[in-house]
């Protein structure tokens, strides 16, 4: 098969074969001597497209997960979206995931940990936003159950501090059916919310006498 032209691209070389195109990054092109008008095997052209495409996948990869830390799911979704090749991102993903780049397991666990210590969310939200990034069930309720306790510490916190300045008045239950809304979206349970507020008027009733 005959080469007939190639073109450079941004990080790979175009090379127009017969009736084909290969991409194939510079380092092969070099090592494998390929140049214009030469006659090359079309097997060989194919596997070293196949290695070159391997290669700047998985250099984006880790491009990727040098910025912040992916779940196996997302950074899946992140190749297809660029290369448009499911078995490419499978050996891509193989690759990742034996070399420990990729990991859910750690990867649910600081996101767990995050969403209770920073963002004080409930069980219920982070629950959620695991379930979102592609974490399979068993895992996220794994990461869950160790962190239902100090998720449910944050609570009277987090009430006092994004809602203290609304419950002014116990007998005022339309507002307070507003602040249970809000926490509820932050991932607390209503049984926990009901007890966190009248404990809170109760906190404030007794400080106001002493």
């Amino acid at each position: 098969m005959k080469v007939t032209e190639i073109i450079r691209k941004k990080t790979y070389y175009e090379v127009y074969a017969g009736d084909a195109v290969y991409e194939i990054d510079g380092e092969l092109l070099r090592q494998y001597h390929i140049q214009e008008g030469e006659s090359l095997d079309e097997d060989m052209l194919e596997e070293l497209h196949k290695k070159s495409r391997f290669r700047r996948a998985y250099r984006r990869a880790c491009y990727l997960l040098d910025d912040r830390d992916y779940s196996y799911c997302m950074m899946y979704q992140k190749l297809m979206h660029t290369y448009q090749d499911k078995q490419l991102c499978i050996s891509v993903m193989e690759q990742l995931v034996q070399c420990g780049a990729i990991n859910d397991k750690r990867y649910a666990q600081k996101l767990a940990e995050y969403l209770v210590e920073r963002k004080h969310y409930g069980i219920y939200r982070i629950r959620q936003e695991l379930l979102r990034k592609g974490i399979d069930k068993e895992l996220t309720e794994t990461c869950v159950r160790k962190l239902e306790e100090q998720s449910l510490e944050y609570l009277p916190e987090v009430l006092a501090k994004k809602y203290g300045s609304q419950l002014t008045d116990p007998d005022d239950f339309k507002t307070r059916d507003k602040v249970i809304a809000g926490m509820t979206r932050l991932g607390y349970d209503y049984s926990s919310i009901k007890k966190a507020v009248e404990d809170y008027f109760q906190n404030t009733e007794q400080d106001e006498d002493s």
